[in-house]
């Protein structure tokens, strides 16, 4: 098992390359907060716009409706999230694995639970 440090590096790295690929390489989001460590962040764009950030241990996994739809992820958290297009956790579904970064234009999620 990989160290918490290696961890963080690994979703800094990411984040870089991302901010890179979409030209937000001085977006100071990227460049100073790539995620609280524990929790799952979700952008209403591809990494632009509103996130909203939940820990497992606030929602369990519980599904939880999503204040507004999202097409980007930073899954900084040991377990899988499933993504959903649909309100209450209803739909198609968007597997996002532990430590997972990235966009998804062709996803809108609405809602998701964290797996065991």
């Amino acid at each position: 098992m990989r160290s918490l440090k290696r961890n963080l590096a690994s979703v800094a790295l990411a984040a870089s390359a991302v901010a890179a690929a979409v030209g937000l390489s001085g977006s100071p989001a990227f460049a100073v907060d790539p995620g609280t460590p524990g929790y799952v962040t979700f952008w209403q764009g591809g990494f632009t716009g509103p996130t909203v950030e939940y820990a497992p241990s606030q929602v369990g996994t519980s599904c939880v409706t999503l204040p507004f739809s999202v097409h980007a992820d930073l899954n900084n958290t040991d377990r899988t999230v499933l993504l959903y297009d649909g309100t209450g956790c209803t739909g198609s579904t968007l597997t996002l694995p532990a430590s997972d970064l990235h966009s998804f234009s062709g996803f809108t999620g609405r809602s998701f639970r964290f797996t065991d």
